[in-house]
């Protein structure tokens, strides 16, 4: 690889930059030291280019950049994302990190197994087996009786009778096929017809019944990327990317007012997962081993994020000279990975 080289002299004015602050974790932890992966990156750059700065912090990132565009401060550091609309009021340097928006789901979903008897659950109907249960408990009664009575050859022993009477009953009602002969008469013949069509009645609905309820499993299934939102509750944070994003796509969304809140009621079972952008949950994700939550599939509504400098800034040039070597030299990966863990986007 060829390493930028760039002969760059400082192009502040005379004294101290101004540099704005805003934006958040992981980028900017704001306090009496800031800090943050773009606060590390600004001051490592900085301090190459041997530029001295004040930090003037802001509430937004909107409300730094048009700071930036008014001319009151020389470079906005904050996880700016470099936009259409941003560009038209300000400059960038290049991009310092891809960023948009990931998933995060609870780790203490339900095994399938589980939830498919859980669906079963709710489509059998328990008065319908109790009601098979007690047919099979009479028709074996029947069966042990008579055979008792009529079969010399019918085991002497009760439960060796038993079983053999239940074993008579079972395999009749679900093939329709057993070596015992049944009722003699036409009534014993009325009586093995009904046997056997409720047999079948009770095959068939059981096996509808597992057929739909693995239907049901499949269509709820586990959550992997962005095409699997669709048709479940997903949580977002009130008046984020994220949230527009998914109203526009047409994804059910229930917003809450902060990530904690959308994480708590993801891990009580309220939303099947939440959607925020890449970085924060990466963070929230590393910082909190602990707690059962996994950031899943790939990064998808991308975006490019890079520090906002007015039009015609003379930083520009110095900016982008050291946003190369410190790439080409993986210092960049290596600020990143100090705050998002291993692997940083």
């Amino acid at each position: 690889m060829v390493s930028a080289r760039c002969s760059c002299a400082s192009a502040s004015a005379e004294g101290k930059l101004r540099a704005g602050l805003a934006g958040q974790e992981p980028f900017v932890i704001k306090g009496p030291i800031p800090t943050g992966a773009a606060v590390d990156l600004w001051e490592k750059i900085a301090a190459s280019n041997n530029w001295t700065f004040d930090y003037t912090p802001f509430e937004t990132v909107e409300a730094g950049l048009q700071a930036v565009s008014d001319g009151r401060i020389d470079v906005l550091v904050a996880d700016t994302p470099i936009t259409h609309e941003n560009a038209v009021v300000v400059d960038f340097s290049q991009l310092y990190f891809h960023s948009g928006l990931q998933i995060l789901v609870s780790d203490n979903q339900q095994s399938i197994s589980r939830r498919l008897i859980r669906d079963m659950k709710d489509l059998l109907k328990l008065e319908i087996f109790w009601f098979v249960l007690a047919g099979v408990f009479l028709l074996t009664c029947g069966v042990y009786i008579f055979e008792r009575r009529h079969n010399p050859d019918f085991p002497s022993k009760r439960r060796d009778g038993a079983a053999e009477a239940f074993y008579y009953v079972v395999t009749l009602a679900l093939t329709g096929k057993s070596a015992y002969k049944g009722f003699p008469g036409v009534l014993g013949r009325i009586v093995m017809i009904v046997w056997i069509m409720l047999g079948i009645v009770t095959v068939a609905y059981v096996t509808s019944t597992i057929t739909t309820a693995m239907t049901i499993e499949k269509l709820k299934g586990s959550i992997s990327g962005p095409q699997d939102l669709y048709g479940k509750t997903i949580g977002v944070v009130d008046d984020t990317v994220a949230a527009h994003y998914l109203e526009q796509k047409g994804i059910n969304v229930l917003a809450f007012a902060t990530l904690s809140e959308a994480t708590s009621a993801l891990l009580a079972g309220q939303v099947a997962a939440v959607v925020h952008d890449s970085p924060i949950l990466r963070v929230l994700d590393f910082k909190n081993p602990r707690i059962p939550i996994s950031v899943v599939g790939p990064v998808f509504n991308k975006e490019n994020y890079g520090f906002a400098i007015p039009f015609g800034s003379p930083l520009r040039k110095q900016l982008n000279c050291e946003l190369l070597r410190l790439s080409e030299t993986d210092e960049t990966g290596r600020i990143f990975s100090e705050y998002l863990g291993k692997d940083p986007t």
